[in-house]
């Protein structure tokens, strides 16, 4: 789950992002979002995706990108 957790956030480094996130505000979305007590280091997050094909993720980021899409088109309209 840690791995596919960085595409949610807008930082080159997902590691570093929730270090700030967690200093601010005592809190981070590894573990809010994702229940994960601790973050593994950029270099083993690579570690683990860059065996593994593209094809082999590509559904699941491309249903997660077109949630995302569908709901913030909708959000307007909800409001």
């Amino acid at each position: 789950m840690a791995a596919f957790s960085i595409f949610f956030t807008q930082s080159e480094s997902f590691l570093e992002h929730q270090r700030l996130m967690k200093s601010n505000k005592e809190k981070d979305n590894a573990e809010s979002l994702f229940s994960i007590e601790k973050i593994s280091c950029d270099n083993q997050i690579r570690n683990l995706l860059d065996p593994v094909p593209a094809a082999t993720i590509f559904m699941a980021f491309q249903e997660v990108y077109e949630c995302k899409r569908f709901c913030s088109r909708h959000k307007k309209t909800v409001t």
